[in-house]
């Protein structure tokens, strides 16, 4: 049975055609909404509430030889969530989640700005007599606006450095709308609607170990980005991503949590690995200390570096990236620094009795 699940976990993440990246976390785990919509209330508890920030990109030189120009402008993103199983489901071991996720994202001197709110529902069905296995259903829907800012551009060759053809298309319209009020001069943007499906699969292994592999598939309608007044457009790519965790109690003071993660988005692919651990120092206070090491590969190589702590309800990480591959020497060898914060909320007394369903971890 164990091996029918591993089996089934393997597939899921091998033989899906996976695509890369809106936005992208070093911590994934602590950002489940923007993960995979079926992580909606994915876990034991009342509520749960956390925000992640993320700066990259920092200092990047542009062009060659003499020719360069150095942007002083991060990539940063913020990431905020709230979610809760609010009711139960048709069965005793069902249950429904909602939640909702924004964000803020900003690229470089552009100042490319994405901003979302989005909504998800899950519904999680029980499985076995036991309810050991849970299978995930989950729906994203929200809003996203994108804006550009072309007064900020340093160099042409920021104009060169890798946009899509729809933020090509809205430095175009800028520099062909020069009469604009001052105020708006050079601002340009749209809006498109996002959608989002995810499936999620936990299972209880053993008595020491457990796993979860999820697969989500994003902008599956391939939604138009307009920018209002014009006739500029431009289709969002489809974003796949599959990801696999596993978490084995190696003794009664240390877990080991290996993960992998899988995404793609039009001709951009990332594979990232990681393998965490999370050490109980002090029972008395729910005091564990986390750490690991992970390896991820989008165009570039990045090693990563990851800390944190427990405190009782409380997940505290940060991370940092660190280039080894061709975009180093534009980096220095810098690339992302993150910090993340996750609060599990409990309004009930804790049980005394092991619960029937499993309890997906945090």
């Amino acid at each position: 049975m164990r091996l029918k699940y591993l089996f089934f976990a393997i597939v899921l993440c091998f033989c899906t055609k996976v695509s890369g990246q809106d936005l992208h976390f070093t911590q994934f785990h602590l950002a489940p909404l923007n993960l995979n919509p079926a992580l909606t209330g994915a876990y034991l508890g009342s509520y749960r509430a956390g925000g992640i920030y993320r700066d990259q990109y920092r200092a990047v030189n542009y062009g060659e030889n003499e020719d360069i120009v150095r942007s002083s402008k991060p990539f940063q993103t913020v990431s905020v969530f709230v979610d809760s199983p609010i009711i139960g489901g048709f069965r005793k071991q069902d249950w429904i989640g909602v939640g909702a996720n924004l964000y803020y994202d900003q690229a470089g001197s552009a100042f490319i700005r994405n901003v979302g709110s989005l909504f998800s529902v899950a519904y999680h069905l029980g499985l076995g007599k036991k309810s050991n296995s849970v299978f995930t259903i989950g729906v994203q829907y929200g809003a996203v606006q994108r804006k550009l800012d072309t007064r900020n551009l340093v160099s042409p060759i920021l104009l060169e450095s890798g946009s899509d053809p729809f933020t090509q298309q809205l430095i175009a319209q800028a520099a062909a709308e020069p009469n604009q009020n001052p105020r708006q001069q050079g601002l340009v943007g749209g809006m498109y609607n996002h959608w989002n499906i995810g499936t999620l699969f936990t299972s209880k292994l053993s008595k020491k170990s457990d796993m979860r592999a999820g697969l989500s598939v994003a902008h599956f309608a391939r939604p138009g980005q307009s920018i209002s007044g014009s006739q500029i457009s431009d289709r969002k790519n489809v974003r796949s991503t599959a990801f696999l965790t596993f978490y084995s109690d190696i003794s009664d003071k240390f877990t080991f949590i290996p993960s992998l993660l899988v995404q793609n988005s039009g001709s951009v692919t990332e594979l990232a690995v990681q393998t965490r651990g999370s050490l109980l120092v002090d029972e008395e206070r729910e005091i564990s200390l986390t750490g690991g090491l992970g390896f991820r590969v989008v165009n570039a190589a990045d090693l990563q570096l990851m800390l944190g702590m427990d405190y009782k309800d409380i997940r505290i990480g940060i991370a940092y990236d660190i280039n080894l591959a061709s975009f180093t020497p534009a980096t220095n060898g810098r690339s992302g620094f993150e910090l993340g914060v996750t609060y599990l909320g409990k309004i009930y007394k804790k049980p005394k009795v092991k619960p029937l369903l499993i309890c997906p971890r945090l």
